[in-house]
């Protein structure tokens, strides 16, 4: 098994990184990742942003959303909780258990004396307490498995960014106070994973691999198109001031119908907002033609 030494903590950079080495990367080597994100929230593929979030914290907060691959839940990142994923050739029966990737992980907890085990939805509990997330997917003849380990996360703003969700997560230094640093937990975690042989088992990204994981930050992940406009069909249902009941149906982050009942005649702003994108850039470009309402108070009533 062979990992990629990877200290960026740029959510997209490390979703596309992923994507690489699971979809494209031709070596016949099994891998393992280890890196951290900055503050973001990663949704699963299906999840539509617009309806699982808390936009307007979101977007006071600067907090980036980015659609990842794989099914899941929307989940809060920051510097405080570590992502391990391996990635792995299936064995001739085409399956392989949670169990198998976590036991290491385990393992290392419980030398760490700590009562770690593996319980509801594969997750791992320390006692009582759930510490981790993971999830697993299989791709052609590879599996991948995704976890996340909360050491010192801000569970205030994990619960902030959901619309109607409270976490039931705790941070490792919570329950194991010995803990020091993130960064110190990590690099125990990687030399456990590779045996103690992580110097010898280095796979260095060249520029042919750079530039491939860039197409993909840039196509993808890096793009509203993807992270925003991969959004199920969802309806927006708003009041204006008193005199406007605005009903949108939304698909793939368009606005696909509208209906604008008004005293006011209304026909040429639901003209104009008909196949807009549904995002502050696009639907400022065209209520700014429209002196009758405010567009950065629709805007803020239609999107948070």
């Amino acid at each position: 098994m062979l990992t990629i030494i990877n200290n960026n903590t740029d959510p997209r950079f490390n979703l596309a990184l992923e994507e690489y080495v699971l979809k494209y990367l031709n070596i016949d080597e099994d891998f393992l990742l280890v890196w951290q994100n900055s503050q973001s929230v990663i949704i699963g593929r299906n999840q539509n942003p617009f309806v699982v979030l808390n936009g307007s914290f979101i977007k006071d907060n600067n907090i980036p959303v980015i659609r990842k691959s794989t099914d899941g839940t929307a989940v809060f990142h920051d510097l405080g909780c570590i992502n391990f994923a391996f990635v792995t050739k299936t064995d001739p029966d085409n399956t392989r258990k949670f169990k198998e990737f976590l036991e290491p992980v385990l393992k290392m907890l419980q030398k760490m004396g700590l009562n770690a085990s593996v319980k509801k939805r594969n997750n791992i509990y320390i006692g009582k307490s759930k510490i981790s997330l993971n999830y697993q997917n299989k791709y052609k003849n590879k599996i991948f498995h995704h976890g996340i380990l909360f050491i010192d996360t801000d569970f205030e703003m994990m619960n902030n960014v959901h619309s109607n969700l409270k976490t039931e997560l705790v941070n490792m230094k919570k329950l194991f106070r010995e803990l020091t640093t993130v960064s110190v937990f990590r690099l125990m975690l990687l030399n456990e994973l590779l045996g103690n042989e992580v110097s010898s088992k280095v796979y260095t990204l060249d520029e042919y691999d750079l530039d491939k994981i860039n197409l993909l930050i840039k196509k993808k992940y890096g793009n509203w198109d993807w992270n925003y406009g991969q959004s199920p069909e969802f309806l927006v249902k708003k009041e204006y001031e008193n005199r406007m009941l605005i009903t949108l149906i939304i698909s793939y982050g368009v606005i696909k119908d509208i209906t604008i009942d008004s005293f006011e005649n209304t026909m040429k702003l639901e003209k104009a907002l008909l196949n807009t994108k549904f995002n502050e850039k696009e639907l400022k470009k065209v209520l700014l033609n429209f002196k009758e309402v405010n567009s950065d108070k629709m805007i803020e009533l239609l999107m948070y």
